[in-house]
């Protein structure tokens, strides 16, 4: 019997919930099963043993915007503030074309030497996921003494960072380059101007989300904005980001920036918190065209390439983590197969 209107959408709901909690893996197999699979799999032909190419998400160098951030000069550099002692403005000298162009950096410091994961982490799913409002982003090693001619003039700033940055054995110093603004164009360069959105009690974050929840478009709406809005909750969600407190918008651009992601992907997460994230995503009733798509093409093998891949010392998040965000990502897959089977994937995925 087909479920009454409305139903398939409370299952889907329930099924966020359950994910939010997490679940542990699942058993071993047991040893009957074990050896019919390995009999099955001794009566299977050889396979060929090539290499698995890595994901696309890694190939910096194939991408001309994080590429300029992996390997342009660095000109100058100023502290943000005192309040993230790690983070700074830099001008870079950029090659395509040639000329000064904004960046940011943040250095790893003694007092947490891979803060910078997660962000990294979180702009890597991002960009797996085809997201447009988290900046560019890419893993920098720098020389101490490039970083010493750089604050030559700056005493206060160099004694500190004698003191307190990561040095790694061979005099370099783990960093995060990541562009100003969005997208993989020339805008990318651009401050984006602007004010922050607190995504709870204010009337911009109100009024996306009365869009969210309306299943035709709402008058007034802006499109492209309301993807922005509604990336920004699957983003959150996926990565137990339960901190953010407020986004960046952009007023001329009319658009979301994600610019503070180092609580993404905490060790481990508060069910209360993560309620917070799922009382946002619960109402939305249309998404992004190919978000469907591109989160079932993101199944754990994936996400292990994207994230823990190579030695573990390199790994961005820990194995249980990618648990959470598998069963996370089924969750929001249930959400959306829900919302299809009631209204129809061209009214769901029309954004």
């Amino acid at each position: 019997m087909i479920p009454p209107d409305g139903a398939l959408a409370r299952i889907a709901a329930a099924a966020l919930v359950l994910g939010a909690c997490g679940r542990d893996p699942p058993d071993p197999p047991s040893a009957n099963a074990a050896s019919s699979a390995v009999t099955v799999a001794s009566a299977a032909p050889a396979a060929s043993a090539a290499p698995k190419p890595p994901p696309k998400e890694l190939d910096v160098e194939a991408d001309p915007l994080r590429r300029e951030l992996l390997h342009a000069p660095l000109a100058s550099v100023s502290l943000v503030g005192w309040h993230r002692p790690g983070l700074f403005r830099v001008t870079i000298e950029r090659q395509n074309p040639p000329g000064p162009a904004p960046a940011l950096l943040q250095l790893a410091l003694t007092e947490n030497p891979i803060a910078y994961r997660r962000s990294l982490a979180f702009e890597r799913l991002a960009r797996a996921l085809g997201m447009r409002v988290v900046p560019a982003a890419v893993f920098r090693r720098i020389g101490t003494g490039e970083l010493g001619a750089l604050f030559a003039g700056q005493r206060d700033l160099r004694d500190y960072l004698a003191l307190h940055a990561a040095v790694q054995n061979d005099g370099t110093v783990d960093a995060l380059m990541f562009a100003p603004g969005r997208g993989d164009g020339p805008g990318a360069w651009a401050l984006p101007a602007g004010h922050d959105v607190t995504l709870d009690h204010s009337l911009e974050a109100e009024t996306w989300a009365r869009w969210a929840a309306s299943p035709d478009p709402h008058p007034g709406e802006n499109s492209s904005l309301l993807a922005d809005y509604i990336e920004t909750l699957v983003l959150d969600y996926l990565a137990g980001h339960v901190l953010r407190r407020s986004v960046h918008f952009d007023d001329v651009a009319q658009a979301i920036l994600l610019t503070d992601n180092a609580a993404a992907f905490p060790s481990k997460v508060d069910p209360r918190a993560l309620d917070v994230l799922l009382s946002r995503l619960r109402p939305v009733t249309r998404f992004p065209r190919g978000l469907q798509k591109a989160l079932l093409a993101l199944d754990r093998d994936h996400a292990r390439d994207l994230l823990a891949s190579g030695p573990f010392e390199t790994w961005l998040v820990s194995p249980r983590t990618l648990v959470d965000l598998d069963e996370r990502r089924k969750s929001l897959l249930t959400l959306i197969s829900a919302r299809v089977a009631e209204r129809g994937e061209v009214a769901v995925l029309a954004l």
